[in-house]
C-alpha cells in the first residue's frame, strides 16, 4: 500500500503553518492588498518558521530541510493569503538559480542578504529563440529592494546587479507584495556561463514547483470557500452543490486538486533527490497544478455568482492569483518548451546532418 503521509516534522511544520493562516492571514488578506505589503507582525512569525531558510543549504545558512519542506509550507501558507509570498519568501523563484551559480562565494553572499531581509533576487525566464535583446523585469515584489537578477536562457545563466531602482509596476496578483519592473539596461553584469545540459531546465523548473506550490494553496482555499457557499446557498428546494452539474464540478475539482499535489510533492522529493529528471517532473507538476488552480478558483466564481465578482468575497482575488501564477517563470510557452527538450531529444536531419 503507497503511504501518501508526510514525514512527522513536515507535518508538524504543516500543522503550524496552518493555524497561522487561518488565523493571522485569512482575515487580513484585503487590507494587506491595499497597503501593498504584510505586516512586520505577520513576517516575525514567518521567519520563526523558517520560510526564507527551510530549503536553502546549511552552509548559506539555511535550514537544509529540503525542497518537500518548501512546497508544503508555501501550500499551507497560500491557502490563507498568497498575496505578499513572493516578497516574504527571498531568494523563493530564483532558489534554484541561486543554487546553479557557479560563482559559490558569490552565491553565498546574496543568499545572505536576502535571508536577512536586506534584499530581494528575480528570475527572468527568457525564450532562447527569441532576439537577443536586454532583458526586462516585468514583474518583481517592490520589497525588500530588488538588487539582483538572474536571466535563465536555455542552459545559459547571467547574473546582473541593479544599479538604479525599477519603476513601480502593477500586478495581476499580489497585491501585498508590491511591484516593480523594467529594463536591466545600465545594470552591472556580475557574471554569465554556460551550465552543464538541462540544468537550465532544472533551475526553471525549480521556480516553476515554487509556483505550483502556491498554486495549490491558492486553489484549496478556492475549493474549501466554494463548497463551504455552495452547500448553504439553497436554490430550487436544495443546497446548490446537490445539483447534479454543480455536484459533478465539484468532484472533478477536488480530484484534480489532489492529483495536482501529489506530483508537486513528488517532482520536490525528486529535486531532494538530485534526480537527472527532477526539472522534467517540476514542470510537469506545474502545469497541473496551475491547471487546477485556475479551474477551481474559476468554479469558485461562477458559482457564487454575481458575487464572485465582488471584493466583498476573496474569490476574485483567488482568480487573479492563480492566472499569474500561469504566467511566472516563462509562463506555459517556455515550460512546454523545456518539456520538449527533454522528450524529444532526436538530432534535427537539416542541421545535425542525421537522416532525412
Amino acid at each position: 500500500m503507497t503511504d501518501f503521509a508526510l514525514p512527522v516534522e513536515i507535518e508538524q511544520l504543516r500543522a503550524e503553518a496552518e493555524r497561522f493562516a487561518s488565523l493571522e492571514l485569512v482575515p487580513h488578506a484585503r487590507a494587506h492588498e491595499k497597503s501593498l505589503c504584510w505586516s512586520a507582525a505577520v513576517l516575525d512569525v514567518l521567519a520563526k518558521l523558517g520560510l526564507r531558510e527551510v530549503d536553502l543549504p546549511g552552509d548559506w545558512g539555511g535550514a537544509d530541510a529540503g525542497v518537500l519542506a518548501k512546497v508544503v509550507l508555501l501550500e499551507t501558507l497560500a491557502s490563507g493569503d498568497a498575496g505578499g509570498l513572493p516578497a516574504a519568501d527571498q531568494p523563493g523563484l530564483a532558489t534554484g538559480a541561486l543554487a546553479a551559480c557557479p560563482d559559490a562565494g558569490l552565491a553565498r553572499r546574496i543568499a545572505a542578504e536576502c535571508l536577512a531581509g536586506r534584499a530581494s533576487l528575480a528570475l527572468v525566464c527568457a525564450d532562447p529563440e527569441a532576439p537577443e535583446l536586454t532583458p526586462a523585469i516585468h514583474w518583481a515584489p517592490s520589497w525588500p529592494q530588488l538588487r539582483w537578477a538572474f536571466v535563465s536562457r536555455g542552459d545559459a545563466l547571467a547574473l546582473f546587479e541593479l544599479t538604479r531602482a525599477l519603476e513601480p509596476a502593477r500586478a495581476l496578483a499580489f497585491g501585498a507584495s508590491g511591484g516593480v519592473g523594467g529594463a536591466l539596461a545600465g545594470a552591472s553584469k556580475l557574471g554569465e556561463w554556460t551550465l552543464a545540459r538541462h540544468q537550465g531546465v532544472t533551475l526553471r523548473g525549480r521556480a516553476r514547483l515554487w509556483c505550483g506550490a502556491v498554486a495549490l494553496g491558492v486553489a484549496q482555499s478556492a475549493f474549501d470557500a466554494t463548497v463551504r457557499y455552495t452547500t448553504e446557498r439553497v436554490v430550487f428546494g436544495k443546497p446548490v452543490a446537490h445539483h447534479q452539474g454543480n455536484a459533478f464540478e465539484l468532484a472533478v475539482a477536488a480530484t484534480s486538486l489532489h492529483g495536482a499535489r501529489l506530483l508537486v510533492r513528488a517532482a520536490a522529493a525528486a529535486l531532494d533527490r538530485a534526480a537527472a529528471d527532477a526539472g522534467f517532473w517540476a514542470t510537469e507538476a506545474w502545469i497541473a497544478a496551475v491547471e487546477a488552480a485556475v479551474a477551481v478558483s474559476d468554479l469558485g466564481v461562477q458559482l457564487l455568482g454575481g458575487h464572485g465578482f465582488l471584493v466583498d468575497h476573496l474569490a476574485e482575488k483567488r482568480f487573479r492569483e492563480a492566472r499569474m501564477l500561469a504566467l511566472l517563470a516563462g509562463g506555459r510557452d517556455l515550460a512546454e518548451a523545456d518539456l520538449a527538450e527533454l522528450v524529444l531529444e532526436v538530432p534535427d536531419s537539416l542541421t545535425q546532418g542525421g537522416p532525412p
